[in-house]
């Protein structure tokens, strides 16, 4: 997803589109929206990126409903940005998330579901 928007004051929300990409050709548009509960305040901006290790895992996100668990700990300051967590695709799989850009002011510690939809191009 190339950029996240998110925002919370206790209960939070993040929202962002992005392409799926397999050897440098895009096959898919993903959106992201995640719902967040947890000792949170602030707004911020960043990118993430999912790198899928083998093959199965590819196809296990390709065909999973798209929910991914996550908690973790964050701060976000207009020159720098720190993520350090866990969620359930890379905790099972191999797949490799980093999140990078942050910018914004938002500190905390949550816990968060994300959801990635398949979305029409025509809608990206």
């Amino acid at each position: 997803m190339p950029l996240m928007t998110e925002a919370g004051f206790g209960i939070g929300g993040a929202y962002g589109q992005g392409a799926l990409r397999i050897n440098n050709a895009t096959v898919d548009y993903y959106s992201a929206t995640q719902a967040s509960v947890g000792f949170q305040i602030g707004a911020q901006q960043y990118a993430h990126v999912l790198i899928f290790q083998t093959d199965q895992a590819l196809a296990n996100f390709r065909s999973a409903p798209g929910w991914v668990a996550e908690a973790g700990a964050y701060y976000a300051l207009p020159a720098r940005g720190l993520a350090v967590g866990a969620d359930t695709i890379t905790a099972q799989q191999p797949v490799v998330a980093m999140i990078f850009g942050q910018s914004g002011l938002m500190a905390g510690a949550s816990i968060a579901g994300t959801k990635y939809t398949r979305v029409i191009p025509s809608t990206f």
